[in-house]
C-alpha cells in the first residue's frame, strides 16, 4: 500500500460543498437579523443622549442671558436688537451634528420660564421617537409618542 491511496481524493479537497455554504449563509443572516436592530436601537439612543446633552447647553445659555436682563424675554429674538448677546446665538437650531436629527426649539418663553424642546426631524431615524423637553426650573421629559400635546409625559429622560 502505497501512501497515495490514503489521501482524500483531489476534488473533495478543494472546497465546501453547497451544503455548507447554505448553512454558513444561514447562521450569518441569523446573526444579522439579531445585531441589526440592537445596532440600530444603540444609535437612536445615542443621538437622544446628545440632544439631550445639547438641550442643557443652551439651558445654561439661557441661565446666563437671565443673569445679565434678569429675564428670560428677547433670548429668543434677533441678536443685532439686543444690547447683550442672547441666547439664542448659542442654541442650535438643529442639534450641531453632521446630519442633523433633531430641531431645538425655544418655546414658551416669559420672564422666568422657558421650554426647550428637541423635535425629530421627519426623514431620520429618530422620527417617530418622542419629543424631548427641558424646562427652566430643571424639569425634563420625554414624550415617547413625538405627541407633546395629548398624552402626559414619562417624567424624566430614562428609558
Amino acid at each position: 500500500m502505497n501512501s497515495s491511496q490514503h489521501a482524500c481524493s483531489p476534488a473533495r479537497s478543494r472546497g465546501f460543498t453547497l451544503t455548507e455554504l447554505l448553512i454558513a449563509l444561514a447562521i450569518v443572516a441569523i446573526l444579522t437579523s439579531v445585531a441589526f436592530p440592537l445596532y440600530n436601537n444603540y444609535t437612536i439612543r445615542s443621538h437622544r443622549a446628545q440632544l439631550m446633552t445639547d438641550l442643557g447647553t443652551c439651558a445654561q445659555a439661557l441661565e446666563r442671558f437671565y443673569t445679565v436682563n434678569f429675564s428670560y424675554l428677547g433670548a429668543a429674538e434677533d441678536p443685532d436688537d439686543l444690547p447683550t448677546p442672547p441666547a439664542a446665538g448659542l442654541c442650535p437650531q438643529q442639534s450641531p451634528q453632521q446630519n442633523p436629527r433633531y430641531n431645538i426649539v425655544l418655546s414658551t418663553v416669559t420672564a422666568n420660564n422657558f421650554v426647550l424642546r428637541g423635535i425629530p426631524i421627519a426623514g431620520t431615524a429618530q422620527e417617530g421617537n418622542g419629543v424631548v423637553e427641558l424646562r427652566a426650573n430643571g424639569q425634563r421629559f420625554w414624550y415617547r409618542d413625538d405627541d407633546d400635546a395629548a398624552d402626559a409625559p414619562q417624567e424624566g429622560w430614562d428609558e
